[in-house]
């Protein structure tokens, strides 16, 4: 019996160190770096419908239901309906929504989200108290709304490319697309509406408070072409990104440029001694994210190389195959 037993078990040892003898060690699998939330959310921020695409100057923004304004230090910073964006002198802002359609607060310039909508017919209106925006709106369908709101009109679009302006008087300017002109009263009831065609321009004066027939574009308006020009480029550029599917690319490159400007401005003394503590607080901050953002981008670069070979290996293969078939 014992014979019996150490026999098996000496079988069992020879089995075993045979299977460990002809096992071949596990593949080791690059692990993807972690991603901190704080990285995803800068990048992604809550899927949110409009977000600050780019600041210049000091801006601010107010939550709905808050008593004071924040400084707005980052881009990517989701906004919602009822926020409030404020620019300062020598300041400007630059808001993208998720449909594509891009706006540019000029300086000293005040504006409220007062409906942004989304579901089958997006819907979006914007408070424009003073100041001016600039927007290039994509082409919208009959069951969606565009429309920016003064004291005195309201601009709604199907599509184009448009300057308001809020002020003592009022004005609105039509680059390409048309814009219908709206003025009401005091209490809010409609005065008289105008169609804005392409290269026209109309004002709504404080005493009249409806709009003056369409003329030429003013030279001060004309200025401004390449303004819309770079915003018409910049917006066809990201829905180009979010059709290949390469938009995180985009803002982790975006990301990698703002961090090295800032490190920029802190390594001069002339600028860094004008900052507040916060505002170096926020620097420290991003150059601690700084890895992961580079890491993040480096497995997309990666992934873009691996694909690319795979493409040309498929490519190479049929073109040999062909080459032998001919023979």
């Amino acid at each position: 019996m014992k014979k019996t037993a150490v026999l098996i078990f000496m079988g069992i040892f020879l089995v075993s160190s045979l299977f460990a003898a002809g096992k071949t060690a596990p593949a080791v699998s690059k692990k993807k770096t972690p991603v901190p939330s704080a990285v995803q959310e800068s990048l992604f921020p809550d899927n949110a419908a409009a977000y600050i695409n780019d600041i210049e100057g000091e801006c601010q923004v107010k939550r709905k239901g808050e008593s004071y304004a924040e400084t707005i230090k980052d881009i990517f910073i989701p906004l919602y309906e009822g926020d409030t964006v404020y620019t300062e002198i020598q300041s400007k802002l630059e808001i993208i929504f998720d449909d594509a359609t891009i706006i540019k607060l000029d300086p000293n310039s005040k504006l409220t989200i007062k409906l942004l909508k989304r579901g089958k017919a997006n819907k979006t209106i914007l408070d424009l108290i003073k100041g001016s925006l600039l927007s290039v709106v994509k082409k919208l369908t009959r069951e969606e709304e565009f429309s920016v709101k003064t004291k005195m009109a309201m601009a709604a679009v199907k599509g184009t490319e448009f300057v308001v302006t809020a002020g003592d008087d009022d004005k609105v300017a039509v680059f390409d697309g048309a814009v219908s002109v709206t003025g009401y009263d005091m209490d809010g009831n409609e005065l008289h509406s105008i169609i804005l065609d392409k290269d026209k321009e109309t004002v709504i004066t404080k005493k009249l408070r409806k709009p003056e027939k369409a003329k030429k574009l003013s030279r001060n308006f004309v200025k401004r072409y390449s303004e819309i020009k770079d915003m018409r480029g910049k917006i066809e550029h990201v829905r180009q990104l979010r059709r290949d599917g390469k938009i995180k690319k985009y803002r982790l490159e975006r990301r990698l440029e703002r961090i090295d400007n800032l490190k920029i401005m802190k390594s001069s003394r002339k600028l860094s001694g004008k900052m507040s503590a916060e505002q170096k607080e926020y620097i420290k901050r991003m150059e601690e994210l700084e890895p992961f953002y580079r890491a993040q981008l480096n497995e997309i670069e990666r992934d873009e190389r691996k694909t690319k070979q795979r493409i040309k290996k498929i490519i190479d293969n049929k073109k040999a195959s062909s080459a032998a078939d001919e023979e």
